[in-house]
């Protein structure tokens, strides 16, 4: 249950990053359609505010039109002008603020240093940019999770921002905590005078903060919601000692998802039927019958039905935190 398949990432992906030219074109031809901008918000991976704030860049300099008025006089022009040059507007309000404003050729090019590996001091001086912007474009692109992954690939030169940020992070995370907050579940407790179950653990590892958030909603999965009103909500965040900001995700539990899919090892339990691959290519489709965990952060060991109605049982062990291929989850209500 990685963040991708279990709820969107709050704050948003692209949340403070430089805006390009794809996501203005997504914009443009959503509003277009007439699509809600809470919609293009996700689908840009944004927050709703963002994208209104972006709405100002589509109008021409020379014309009044007030915040309120923006989103329907420019749906109105893009429906009953398709000529209109919208994309020039926005270039030139971007030029007038002295905004960074990243092209599809920029993309591309970044795209293809990225697959290349071009050195990042190479890569920053086509670009005709920052080591750092590069590294943050590559993060909006999707094609790394943060600018510490760019570095190790492409490098970075010392004493420039990107070193000495990536430097600073590791720093912090050296300390650091990953905290996870889950409210709602069942088979968690209820603080007295609290509103709603909430469960919160302290972990080193995000690894570890992932998979006790998989084994609690699993759990939460099989013995049914005791308030079917209430949606369950979790959130994992990275925080230094005093630190109040920092990475944090968060997540909806979706009781129409389809069971199954791939959960951490420490989330299985008696009765899953599960899929691994076998040395020399295949793989092996068994349900569990027995588990043994050592403790946290131990290897989880399961047994699978007897081969052939005999004896003989198969033997997996399984990594802290590593993920499993689960096909049927038990229905079993026993833990």
């Amino acid at each position: 249950m990685s963040d991708n398949e279990r709820g969107d990432l709050r704050p948003p992906r692209r949340h403070g990053s430089t805006w390009r030219e794809s996501e203005y074109r997504v914009l443009a031809d959503d509003l277009r359609a007439g699509a809600d901008l809470a919609r293009t918000a996700r689908t840009l991976g944004r927050t709703e505010s963002a994208v209104r704030t972006a709405l100002r860049n589509f109008v021409p300099p020379e014309d009044r039109v007030s915040a309120a008025e923006r989103e329907h006089w420019i749906r109105r022009r893009l429906v009953a002008e398709p000529e209109w040059d919208w994309w020039a507007v926005v270039v030139e309000h971007h030029h007038r603020s002295r905004s960074r404003l990243w092209c599809t050729g920029h993309e591309h090019r970044a795209r293809i240093g990225w697959r290349r590996r071009t050195p990042m001091p190479a890569l920053a001086q086509e670009l005709g940019t920052s080591e750092l912007s590069v590294a943050e474009l590559l993060r909006a692109l999707g094609l790394v999770e943060s600018i510490d992954e760019a570095a190790d690939r492409l490098g970075a030169t010392p004493g420039l921002a990107l070193a000495e940020r990536i430097s600073a992070r590791r720093d912090d995370a050296a300390g650091a905590r990953w905290i996870l907050v889950i409210d709602g579940a069942s088979g968690t407790t209820r603080p007295r005078n609290a509103p709603t179950r909430r469960q919160i653990s302290c972990h080193e590892t995000r690894a570890a903060a992932e998979a006790e958030r998989d084994r609690v909603l699993a759990w939460h999965q099989r013995i049914g919601p005791v308030d079917t009103e209430t949606p369950v909500r979790w959130t994992i965040a990275e925080r230094a000692l005093g630190a109040t900001t920092g990475p944090t995700r968060c997540g909806e539990y979706d009781p129409t998802a389809p069971t199954g899919g791939r959960l951490g090892a420490e989330a299985l339990v008696v009765g899953d039927l599960i899929r691994v691959a076998v040395p020399g290519g295949g793989f092996l489709q068994d349900r569990i019958t027995a588990i043994t965990r050592a403790g946290a952060g131990a290897p989880v060991v399961v047994d699978l039905a007897p081969v052939a109605n005999s004896r003989v049982r198969r033997v997996v062990e399984f990594g802290p935190g590593e993920r499993v291929e689960v096909v049927r989850l038990s229905r079993d209500r026993a833990g």
